[in-house]
């Protein structure tokens, strides 16, 4: 084949027509294909590229002096790529080192020569940054195609972030999907490293986590070709094996803040997690992950519409993880109401708690502990010390999980009180879920007290207390309660001597023992727990406080404990505070809830004789009984048995007589199991391809009318700018 002489070839942008003034205001955008000898599969690529139609496309192609007929291929394309690099290279981060070194453009992005660019993807994209400048690289839902150019393969939608992806959550970013800012490429270094043969996508997205949060948007953006003799797939073990050395130098150069935040995340050692992995811990590694972008949210909103809320914007991953959550909902929802805050004092167990059931409750720390001796659950829970949190915190996620009607409020950063005093994000601990919420902790100071020591605003801070009790005063002020009455409250401490220190000022403890003389349970903090040594002094002090600060609002607090050494607050008797008949109607309610002493169930007769047989034949029975397929089999099966032994054995075969029988019955249960299983399998399998191709054609039609829709505004936006012109 004759080669062509043209080497480098580059081209300004035509100058635009009247009718595209408005077009040249949108950024511009550079796509560079890198190719070597990818003829088979290069026309599909270029047209996905040139048929976008957008307006301010800067399209480099960088061959490396293709020998299989490329070449001829991408002359037909010149007249409109913005340039043309031919030369040998060094291998594909060469390649695609010098197609950006030669561009201009504010996006930017690659597509490989036998991968391609939905449709409407740039004018979506462009849309997009222009929208949110404050993101700086994106990807979208993955998707594969075969060698044929069939979509076989539309993945869903999932987050990511450098927390995920340090700590093995890593495969894959679609490359074909993601594209980013000139000023990110820029920070990040400004190529890709040659260093690596294979796994360079990879180790740039490493460098971009370095420096900006990667948003997934809900839009399938570019598609990956699945064919034979792929390089990713022919390689693949040894892309994997550069991938675990970029992320063992992610690991070792993390910054300090960075690994002290996320420590109980990251490996020491490169990972990567399976799938069952990422489910199991997907939750925790949430911590964070931006939201989700829908590509509804950049329409303009209709006239009198709903307004989206603002996104809140966040420098790094650190920040996002210790950000509050926005809590205004929460003002004034109880306004006028009462409420019982509950400690966890051993005169719980003289106080009658069935009274609570209807009521609303704030509870604390390990209240769980005490769910079996009570029929109804809090209201809203807190946990703030740094050394209960972290170790009861599984408890407590499950304790939240099990019962969403609870809502849950913790420090958004916990922070340490002894040796280093490191600040950690509460969600490593305990991750966001919809009944979790995430205040701002402060300092409480001397200078404008009872205010500085008490806050009746979470949405701005929540002041440290000395006792949880504070923290649910301060969130049930804020809620609008008027009248809030403490129970559980003793405010008496004694540290066992079978507690352990476990710094030199015996701050924080740690029990040896189940011998909790200060809580309701002996196991309250019972061995290996983790506590903090109490102060009730300062707890009195800050009870003080929260008196003043709520008496000048007008929010009478009583304290209804039983006995107990905390005497800032009135004393008033707790059954006092119920109607005389309540303990009676609970006391019906409870017997309302239960089966009528006598009454037979609904059962069929067969099932009330099943009941009567031995209880370990009961299950089998029933379950027998049931399934009425099975009652079937089992006659058929029976009767093929008694015409079985009517046969004239002869007395040498008699001996076998029972175990042929035995084993043509199992024979026969097993072949009827196994043809039901087959079909069911089947039946199943033909829904599921069938319900995968209409997914498929779905996707595929509403990316082509989300383009037919983007050039219809595109052209709109062209003509309203042309009229202004004229006028």
């Amino acid at each position: 084949m004759e080669r062509l002489e043209v080497r480098r070839l580059f081209r300004p942008a035509p100058a635009p027509e009247p009718l595209m003034n408005a077009a040249a205001t949108r950024p511009r955008f550079t796509i560079v294909t890198p190719n070597w000898n990818g003829q088979a599969y290069l026309r599909p690529c270029l047209e996905s590229v040139v048929e976008q139609n957008y307006p301010e496309l800067e399209y480099i192609v960088v061959d490396g002096d293709s020998s299989d007929g490329s070449r001829i291929i991408i002359e037909e394309f010149r007249d409109q790529l913005s340039g043309l690099i031919c030369e040998p290279d060094n291998g594909h981060a060469d390649a695609l080192n010098k197609g950006f070194a030669a561009s201009t453009g504010e996006i930017m992005g690659w597509i490989n020569s036998d991968d391609v660019i939905l449709p409407g993807t740039l004018s979506f994209v462009a849309r997009l940054f222009e929208a949110r400048p404050d993101i700086d690289w994106i990807t979208g839902r993955p998707s594969s195609m075969n060698a044929d150019g069939v979509i076989e393969w539309m993945g869903p939608v999932r987050p990511w972030s450098r927390v995920r992806f340090l700590a093995g959550d890593n495969q894959w970013i679609q490359q074909e999907s993601t594209f980013w800012r000139r000023s990110l490429w820029e920070r990040a270094g400004g190529r890709l490293d040659t260093d690596f043969q294979l796994a360079n996508d990879f180790e740039l997205w490493c460098r971009f986590f370095r420096h900006a949060e990667l948003h997934t948007v809900d839009r399938h953006l570019g598609c990956f070709r699945v064919r034979p003799g792929q390089r990713s797939i022919v390689y693949k073990t040894r892309y994997e094996k550069e991938a675990r050395q970029i992320l063992a130098r992610e690991l070792e150069q993390a910054e300090p803040d960075f690994r002290d935040a996320f420590a109980t995340l990251l490996p020491d050692a490169p990972v990567t997690l399976d799938a069952d992995a990422r489910q199991r811990r997907d939750k925790e590694l949430s911590v964070c992950d931006p939201p989700i972008i829908r590509a509804s949210s950049l329409r303009p909103a209709r006239q009198g519409g709903r307004k989206e809320t603002a996104p809140q914007i966040f420098e790094n991953a650190i920040e996002r993880a210790c950000a509050p959550s926005l809590l205004t909902r929460f003002k004034g929802v109880h306004a006028g109401q009462r409420c019982f805050i509950m400690g966890n004092g051993p005169s719980l167990n003289q106080t009658d708690l069935s009274l609570l059931d209807g009521e609303t409750v704030f509870a604390c720390n390990s209240i769980y502990m005490l769910f079996n001796r009570i029929d109804w659950r809090p209201t809203y829970y807190a946990c703030v010390d740094s050394r209960v949190l972290p170790d009861r915190a599984s408890e407590i996620a499950a304790m939240l999980d099990a019962n969403p009607s609870m809502t849950g409020f913790f420090p958004a950063v916990i922070q340490e009180h002894v040796g280093d005093k490191r600040r950690t994000p509460a969600r490593t601990a305990l991750p966001s879920a919809k009944n979790r919420f995430y205040f701002n902790e402060v300092f409480g100071t001397l200078e404008d007290l009872p205010d500085s020591m008490f806050s009746t605003d979470i949405e701005a801070g929540v002041v440290q207390p000395h006792t949880v009790t504070i923290t649910m005063l301060q969130i049930a002020a804020y809620m609008g309660f008027s009248e809030i009455y403490l129970i559980g409250c003793d405010t008496r401490y004694v540290v066992p001597d079978s507690v352990k220190a476990d710094d030199p000022d015996a701050l924080a403890l740690t029990s040896t023992r189940d011998d909790d003389p200060n809580h309701f349970d002996p196991a309250y903090f019972g061995k290996d727990r983790k506590w903090h040594a109490p102060n009730t002094a300062m707890m009195i002090e800050h009870y003080k406080f929260a008196r003043q600060a709520l008496e000048a609002r007008a929010i009478k607090v009583f304290n209804a404990t039983v006995g107990g050494d905390l005497e800032v607050f009135d004393r008033i008797d707790y059954e006092t505070l119920f109607d005389p008949e309540v303990r009676t109607i609970i006391r019906e309610r409870k017997i309302a809830a239960q089966p009528a002493e006598g009454a037979a169930p609904q059962t069929s007769r067969i099932e009330a004789m099943i009941e009567r047989a031995p209880a370990r034949l009961r299950a089998p029975l029933l379950s027998a009984w049931r399934n009425r397929a099975f009652l079937a089999a089992m006659a058929v099966a029976g009767i093929a048995f008694l015409g079985f032994l009517a046969l004239d054995w002869s007395a040498p075969l008699r001996p076998w007589l029972w175990p042929l029988a035995l084993f043509a019955l199992a024979f026969a249960f097993t072949a009827g199991v196994a043809v039901k299983a087959r079909r069911l399998l089947n039946e199943a399998r033909v829904q599921l391809n069938d319900l995968q191709g209409r997914e498929v054609a779905r996707e595929l039609r509403f990316i082509e009318l989300e383009a037919q829709l983007e050039d219809a505004r595109s052209r709109l936006d062209e003509l309203e700018s042309a009229q202004t012109g004229q006028d």
